[in-house]
């Protein structure tokens, strides 16, 4: 027992000496449920959406749903859909309504049916109230008419029965019919998830490797032997990264050829541009790997790392729906390498995007790509000339 407390005792000791591990494990918690909270606590988004030559009632109905109803042109209304500014282009054919969504996200599909089906109930039961008020008072008009004249007098008709008035009832929408832009009705979340998840977990497991690959050398000493030899830091990352990256594009090609082909991913798009970005990922994580391999000391830390730089880069990734989030968490999200990716995937494999619809995400990357290989080459330059 004694020889217990004593291994508890220093295990207790060596986290008290090491002030960053004990943050560690008390701050990422807090910081990732906090996110999580926001997130999950954001109000429903509300769908964009175009009214194309709809009569004004339904235009009213639509926008007493809390959705933001925009009047415009055929020619501008398929503009805006497929530049995805807009959810949904809707016209009117007789009385079917109709509805062109842009289709990759089901989530925005399911808010614009369910506002549109709210706006069609209510504005037909408007309706049906108002033919009843009218009918109702015709009727006692004409009542009153016939009551002042004498009874059995011929030639006055029959009053109809008002049930059967109100079942020849015509509303202005009858029918629903759903378009779509891109995807199809069996397009479910999974597969407007796929993408992104492609792009995470290419990147961790990079990352993962690239950290822990350095950092076991480190340990086994080849690093030092490495750093006194007159090889310069960013001839080493350079080194580094070149290895790493023919072995993460041969995973990418392998990975995304098993998701689209064996599991059944969703792919409108280029694969040669797929495999381009996933490439692109893995290159920013593999230099963002070895910049912690740089800083940190054992395995361990590498994983603290992880914990700090990675997942929130996840969660704010597109994993979750973030349309309803606060414009803060919006922007946030932007200012990670994984939002670019996880964006420029689906709008590769789900809208069928080609280089220039994905060209600034690209150049985001790539910006990330230089940015981790400069701070590793200067983290590594301060080692050898320590």
């Amino acid at each position: 027992m004694r020889n217990t407390i004593a291994l508890t005792r220093r295990i207790l000791q060596q986290f008290s000496h090491d002030p960053r591990t004990i943050a560690l494990f008390i701050f990422v918690p807090i910081f990732a449920l906090g996110l999580l909270s926001v997130m999950l606590n954001s109000p429903a988004y509300q769908p964009k959406l175009v009214a194309v030559d709809l009569p004004a009632d339904v235009v009213a109905a639509l926008a007493e749903q809390e959705a933001t109803v925009i009047v415009a042109s055929a020619a501008q209304a398929e503009q805006l859909l497929a530049a995805k500014e807009i959810d949904a282009v809707i016209t009117l054919d007789g009385t079917t309504l109709t509805i062109e969504v842009e289709g990759s996200d089901p989530t925005k599909t399911g808010a614009v049916m369910q506002v549109v089906q709210s706006a069609v109930k209510d504005l037909t039961l408007t309706q049906r109230e108002q033919m009843l008020s009218d009918i109702e008072e015709r009727f006692s008009t004409i009542k009153s008419l016939l009551s002042s004249l004498p009874s059995g007098l011929p030639g006055v008709p029959d009053l109809p029965d008002l049930d059967d008035i109100i079942t020849q009832f015509t509303p202005t929408v009858d029918k629903i019919d759903l378009l779509y832009l891109h995807g199809n009705s069996e397009w479910g979340n999974f597969d407007f998830f796929g993408p992104v998840i492609i792009g995470v977990f290419i990147f961790i497991f990079v990352f993962i490797t690239s950290g822990m690959s350095l950092v076991t050398e480190r340990t086994g000493g080849t690093m030092e032997r490495l750093l006194v030899t007159p090889i310069k830091a960013w001839q080493l990352v350079l080194g580094f990264c070149i290895g790493f990256g023919l072995v993460s594009l041969i995973q990418a090609a392998i990975v995304l050829w098993a998701c689209i082909t064996l599991i059944g991913f969703p792919n409108e798009g280029s694969l040669i541009l797929v495999i381009c970005v996933t490439f692109s990922m893995a290159m920013v994580s593999m230099n963002l790997g070895l910049l912690v391999s740089a800083l940190a000391r054992t395995p361990f830390q590498v994983i603290q790392f992880m914990l700090v730089l990675v997942i929130p880069q996840v969660l704010l990734s597109g994993v979750f729906d973030l349309n309803g989030a606060p414009a803060w968490m919006q922007v946030l999200s932007r200012c990670f390498p994984v939002t670019h990716g996880a964006e420029a995937l689906r709008a590769i494999m789900l809208g069928g995007a080609g280089l220039q619809a994905i060209g600034a995400n690209l150049v985001a990357l790539w910006g990330f790509v230089l940015a981790f290989f400069a701070l590793a080459s200067l983290s590594f330059a301060r080692r050898k000339s320590s």
